[in-house]
């Protein structure tokens, strides 16, 4: 069965979100499907993917469409920790573009960012598929819930507002989505349990269909390499064990766990290993290195798959300190490239790190057991080395690319096939009357 793919997303690279759809994308054109992407913001040059803004809106239309719907979430929110997308401003009408009423299947993916608002998300009268990059699609407008669970019901009093009520803008936004959303003859993917448990909980997505289809990776891309050469690439010592830490703008986002990190590495700093230890980051544009209590150079930001496998390369292991995450690709990347991965329990986590097989878990809330986990770690190379290709097969056994695009495949034929023996039904039934 051949059939025609659109997706809609905010961006084809950037952060994880975006690069996660867009390797979705690719991946189905390498399975022969014909794909489309329609994005706002371009950061690849496939021609398969096309930017909103020269279709004919302006760039500078939609840069300001962008701009007043993040500064209305910054009204909104508590602080300057708390991101959310009140979708006030939404610039563009997926249902009016020809590659979306051509489409058999529409696949959505992060459409926050003025992009997409719920109406017009709801005029699309196609199958859709919308892969959960965070909880936003359910909830009042939070990207990350926290310890809130107001989505399971209706939210409102919302505790990441500045000023929360019963009738608040996150109670409102949930009541377009509840009208929208009937519409929509809409099938759930999660990439992760935990995320896939929190949608099923929702209260709008309830009596979805939620299926979970992990993140995929380029296995051939992100695969284990020569350390020495990696190390040689940046300039790190051959002599030294590396602790790798990477994300987006990390002092920012405090999901990220940068705090929880430097008390971790406390932990290490006080242990035998010191003197033999190095932290390396990535991600930032500013320097972090000088605030960690271990020796520390910083990367910054690094740009292409080939400078981040470099980076994974260079590791003894890789820290992921999340508090609150999906299925980051910085854990994905580094167990493809055979780093085995220290974090907390928490999230999506325990579907990447087998504690003790790949890596180690420590407990959410103790990041000082985080810190005892990586001298543990760091204190056995034998260990590490065994995990090392545990690491790597872990990853080849359930994150393959390939197997990503055909699980989508087939989750598209079939909601196809279901869709044409419902109008079948519609027909036959239609000529009795």
């Amino acid at each position: 069965m051949a059939i025609k793919i659109t997706h809609l997303s905010h961006t084809d690279g950037g952060a994880g979100a975006g690069r996660a759809a867009y390797r979705i994308h690719a991946a189905l054109r390498e399975l022969g499907v014909d794909s489309r992407m329609l994005v706002s913001q371009k950061r690849t040059a496939d021609p398969s993917v096309q930017a909103i803004s020269g279709s004919g809106l302006g760039h500078w239309q939609v840069r300001v469409a962008e701009y007043r719907e993040a500064r209305a979430g910054r009204a909104l929110a508590r602080d300057a920790s708390v991101f959310l997308s009140p979708a006030r401003y939404g610039y563009f009408r997926p249902a009016r573009a020809a590659v979306v009423r051509e489409a058999d299947v529409v696949a959505t993916y992060w459409i926050n960012g003025a992009y997409i608002v719920p109406e017009s998300l709801a005029a699309i009268n196609k199958p859709l598929v919308w892969r959960l990059s965070d909880v936003w699609p359910f909830t009042g407008g939070c990207h990350y819930p926290g310890t809130c669970e107001r989505f399971e019901s209706q939210c409102g009093d919302c505790p990441q507002l500045r000023q929360p009520g019963p009738e608040d803008t996150t109670n409102r936004l949930w009541l377009r989505k509840q009208h929208a959303w009937r519409a929509l003859n809409l099938t759930v993917v999660a990439p992760s349990n935990w995320m896939a448990g929190l949608a099923r909980r929702s209260s709008l997505f309830a009596d979805r269909r939620v299926e979970v289809i992990p993140t995929g990776v380029d296995l051939e891309r992100f695969r284990p390499g020569d350390r020495s050469a990696a190390r040689a690439r940046w300039g790190l010592p051959q002599d030294r064990l590396l602790i790798l830490f990477g994300a987006m703008s990390p002092t920012d986002d405090v999901r990220k766990g940068y705090r929880e990190l430097r008390q971790a590495l406390d932990v290490v700093a006080r242990s035998p290993l010191a003197s033999r230890l190095l932290a390396v980051v990535f991600g930032n544009e500013a320097p972090l290195s000088e605030d960690l209590p271990v020796p520390a150079v910083s990367l910054g930001r690094l740009q292409g798959d080939d400078a981040l496998m470099a980076a994974y390369n260079c590791a003894d292991l890789v820290v992921a300190p999340s508090l609150e995450d999906n299925l980051p690709n910085v854990a994905l990347e580094a167990l493809a490239c055979g780093a085995p991965v220290a974090a907390f329990d928490v999230c999506g986590m325990p579907d990447i790190v087998v504690d003790g097989w790949n890596g180690r878990l420590a407990k959410l809330g103790e990041p000082d057991g985080l810190g005892r986990a990586l001298v543990d770690l760091l204190s056995d190379l034998e260990r590490l080395a065994v995990m090392r290709a545990n690491a790597r097969q872990h990853a080849v056994g359930r994150y393959c690319l390939r197997g990503q695009a055909q699980s989508y495949l087939h989750l598209y034929k079939q909601l196809v096939a279901t869709q044409s023996e419902s109008i079948g039904r519609r027909d036959t039934n239609g000529d009795f009357n």
